[in-house]
């Protein structure tokens, strides 16, 4: 018994050190952490120094139209707070980081083809990402993602159709991370197909292509002109529906709310919607999809039900990626520049991360229609 009870006091000796031991080894792990500074950011600096983002990148790089206290004040604080200017710009091969929400449609591809045609170019490489979301999602942005970006030493991030807000523009400046983004979703609570500001935003001239498609349709004798009008929160979709109204007026042609669907910008949905359209009393004679895709799915529909295309229906479709030469008859479309798009989005990306303080303004580019075999003469109805 005595054994026993002797063995009492050694084992609680021994877990009192062992308990001592974690302590102390949860101690140096915490100084670690502490020894560890976090990343002071050229945001803060700026902050602390009672000057603008761009005046803070052009003091620390001794810019000749900064006053010399200005920069004597701004190094200053940047030792103060242990500030290191990222590595990006002296890595021989920067990172273009681009990020989409699925890699599953021609769209996507030929944006794809002209970021990498600018990345190589430029000496750079280019990461391409997905956001892993069934068709029609859109993942947020995170700035977890934002600062893993940045701990890898991107040269900042392209997001193509992903819902973006100012917080995205105050994390950009914070992290001294590039955001560009190509045809932005927007937020919910965001104005009809208003951009974000402080954001480098690359689309098409989404509106005139709506117009330009509207005018078409009207020179070949058709009023009953519906639109398939992609999501309601798209930016770029809403300029299309803006231009499809604006083309109508200027045609001297009525607005009917019942001529107008929403749908994601897939042939799944574009045959839904064109099923609709087409079982209404007074049906269309001719219909603008506000995507290639959504056009591929109302021709289907159309097939389906026996309709001549363009005898009976014409169709118009918005992008002109290849499956507009797929189809049959080939699908007349609007043209928006997307390998082009995708060149500019990695020129400005690398430019920017070079240097910061360059003004960062959107990016439009043209749109035109291409005329195909799917559009034609209204039909005449009798009545």
């Amino acid at each position: 018994m005595r054994g026993v009870h002797g063995a009492e006091p050694e084992e609680g000796a021994r877990r009192a050190d062992e308990a001592r031991e974690g302590e102390v080894r949860k101690d140096a792990a915490d100084r670690g952490r502490a020894d560890t500074p976090r990343k002071v950011t050229l945001a803060e600096v700026a902050r602390r120094a009672e000057v603008s983002l761009a005046t803070a990148s052009k003091a620390l790089n001794a810019r000749a139209d900064v006053g010399k206290k200005t920069r004597e004040r701004v190094a200053r604080i940047a030792e103060e707070l242990g500030y290191a200017p990222r590595t990006r710009a002296l890595t021989p091969s920067p990172v273009a980081l681009i990020r989409f929400p699925r890699l599953d449609s021609p769209y996507v591809i030929d944006i794809l083809a002209g970021a990498e045609r600018a990345a190589q170019r430029a000496g750079a490489q280019l990461l391409v990402e997905t956001g892993g979301g069934e068709i029609g999602e859109h993942e947020p942005l995170t700035r977890e993602r934002m600062e893993d970006a940045a701990r890898r030493g991107a040269a900042g991030i392209i997001a193509v159709t992903t819902p973006v807000g100012p917080e995205h523009a105050g994390w950009s400046r914070e992290l001294d991370l590039p955001l560009i983004v190509i045809d932005p979703i927007s937020v919910p609570d965001a104005a009809v197909g208003a951009p974000v500001p402080d954001l480098v935003t690359i689309a098409a001239t989404n509106w005139e292509g709506a117009v330009s498609a509207v005018r078409h349709l009207a020179a070949l004798g058709h009023r009953r002109i519906a639109t398939l009008a992609g999501p309601e929160e798209s930016i770029p979709g809403r300029q299309r529906l803006q231009g499809y109204r604006s083309g109508l007026e200027q045609q001297g042609i009525e607005f009917d709310p019942a001529l107008v669907l929403h749908g994601r910008f897939d042939d799944e949905d574009g045959e839904i919607c064109a099923a609709q359209l087409l079982d209404l009393e007074d049906p269309p004679t001719a219909i603008f999809a506000a995507s290639d895709v959504l056009g591929v799915g109302v021709l289907r529909e159309a097939r389906r039900r026996g309709l001549d295309v363009p005898g009976d229906l014409s169709v118009v479709g918005f992008d002109d990626t290849i499956v507009c030469r797929w189809t049959w008859p080939r699908l007349t479309t609007i043209r928006q520049p997307l390998f082009a798009m995708g060149q500019v989005a990695v020129e400005r990306l690398l430019a920017l991360a070079g240097d910061p303080e360059l003004f960062a303004h959107p990016f439009q580019l043209e749109t035109r229609l291409v005329e195909r075999e799917s559009t034609g003469p209204a039909p005449t109805r009798a009545g």
